[in-house]
């Protein structure tokens, strides 16, 4: 299609009109434009066009080295009129440019354009099918038609597959539900690889559409995860000057209550990108400091009560469990006094939460079916010892009967959780992306495991100590069952080669 040499020239204009505005309040100052650039001289009825664009495209890579991608996102708000969003995007699409400053800008106001439909839910229309393939989303169509006279690039098949990556990266930031965990997951640092893997493909509207789509889904997920943390920190320092602590008090090293409460959301949102990442990385760092002390001072006060001393003649013991061999124990996942990683009290957060989920099942359950508790990939089964100790209302005794109780549903919550990791796992197992948190989960979850049966192996002996044949024969049975869920990770791991490294 032949280019109307006028309409180009008008979508420069509108351009130039947009960066001198925003240097001028940079700068507050004036951005005066060469000679024959001025705005009469582009309105004049006998501007020769032939001129001009070659002119005006030289200076606009000028003023493109002075505006610098932050500037362009934040001047990026609903305010922003949709004609003037759609003469950028045309300007950088037609482009082509290879560099990543202007890629990154074209990023930014392609995801302008997804987020702000001229018709609200425009984008979630259904698309036109051509040539009988898959519907077009009405986005891509959308931008299509602003580059209708375009020279577009090819899209090759391995550059079309290559982008079905985003659609597994939306779903793996879709189920983190930590801010911390988010950061330390890479998901970032792929994306942005992923983006840069690309030639010139990187400007065909299909990519576009797809990266536009992927960078909405992440930033909803990251400005929701970002806010929790901030909310959380801060919510942890005001109880801690409730409790009489000063600003001075020490969370964990060299952070203080100071810290905590010196978060500011909004200026952080609006804060240049890469001095936004250090800070994005203090608040991941302020929330794991706050979980760890949290997670710390759970494990204190939940901590089984000492065995009592073996009397001088023990009777012989009439149920046995070998101790887990020596060396074969992973580190442990949480050290009381350590500091754990993200993912570790991530990890400990949703065993807690199936534990609980689990409780409120089996005390509200008909009691013929409260034994098999539903989950995702089908039913978690229980044996009635194991269900009883959820019903039990002494948990956290510092007795035998308590330790006995809080073993046992320790080692339920692991084993209910390691099928469903295992599950998830083999449902995402061809995903270049999607497998690795699962992978992870189960590492950690196989360590939590080891854990767990020590813990029960010490209660299971002061229970042959004491004669408590039958109590002995139920925790050997359930540390059994624990073994055997280890075993299904390390297969659920063996099917998408060696272990991974956790993050």
């Amino acid at each position: 299609m032949a280019v109307d040499l006028n309409w180009e020239l008008t979508i420069l204009e509108i351009v130039q009109g947009f960066y001198l505005n925003l240097l001028h309040d940079a700068l507050q100052d004036e951005v005066t434009p060469p000679r024959g650039l001025e705005a009469e001289c582009l309105r004049a009825r006998d501007r020769d066009v032939a001129v001009l664009l070659p002119a005006m495209r030289r200076w606009l890579k000028l003023l493109d080295m002075a505006l610098t991608p932050e500037m362009l996102r934040l001047s990026l708000t609903t305010t922003i009129d949709q004609d003037l969003a759609e003469a950028l995007f045309r300007y950088y699409a037609r482009k082509q440019s290879k560099s990543d400053v202007d890629r990154d800008k074209t990023d930014f106001v392609v995801t302008f354009l997804y987020r702000n439909p001229r018709v609200p839910g425009q984008w979630a229309q259904r698309g036109l099918s051509m040539d009988g393939m898959a519907p077009v989303p009405p986005f891509e169509i959308a931008l299509m038609e602003i580059l209708d006279d375009a020279d577009l690039p090819d899209l090759t098949p391995e550059e079309s597959r290559i982008l079905d990556e985003f659609q597994y990266l939306g779903e793996e930031v879709e189920q983190v539900d930590h801010f911390d965990r988010l950061m330390d997951s890479g998901v970032i640092q792929k994306a942005r690889r992923i983006k840069h893997s690309f030639g010139p493909a990187f400007y065909h509207p299909h990519a576009l559409a797809v990266i536009a789509s992927y960078n909405d889904r992440f930033g909803r997920r990251f400005t929701e995860l970002f806010s929790a943390a901030t909310a959380r920190v801060k919510s942890y320092a005001q109880d801690i000057q409730q409790r009489g602590g000063s600003l001075s008090s020490r969370v964990h090293g060299d952070i203080t209550v100071q810290h905590l409460t010196q978060i500011e959301e909004k200026t952080i949102l609006s804060t240049e990108y890469r001095r936004a990442q250090e800070h994005f990385q203090h608040v991941s760092k302020l929330k794991k400091a706050v979980d760890s002390r949290t997670l710390s001072s759970r494990a204190q006060a939940a901590a089984p009560a000492p065995a009592a001393a073996p009397p001088s003649v023990a009777p012989a013991s009439p149920v046995s469990s070998p101790v887990p061999p020596a060396g074969s124990a992973p580190a442990p996942v949480q050290s009381v006094q350590g500091f754990a990683t993200s993912a570790q009290m991530h990890e400990e957060n949703r065993i807690c939460s199936i534990q609980e989920s689990i409780r409120s099942w089996v005390r509200a359950a008909d009691a013929r079916c409260r034994l098999a508790v539903p989950m995702k990939f089908g039913n978690f089964v229980l044996v009635q010892p194991e269900a009883d100790a959820y019903c039990a209302d002494f948990c956290e005794e510092k007795s035998f009967r308590g330790d006995n109780a809080r073993v046992l549903v320790r080692m339920v919550a692991v084993m209910a959780r390691i099928q469903a990791e295992a599950e998830e796992l083999k449902q995402r197992q061809n995903s270049a992306h999607l497998w690795k948190p699962h992978a992870d989960a189960l590492l950690l979850l196989e360590a939590a495991a080891t854990q767990s049966i020590q813990s029960a192996f010490a209660v299971l002996q002061l229970a042959n100590q004491r004669g408590l044949v039958e109590k002995a024969k139920i925790l050997s049975t359930t540390m059994d069952r624990l073994r055997n869920r280890i075993s299904q990770s390390q297969e659920a791991l063996a099917v998408v080669g060696s272990k991974p490294v956790l993050h």
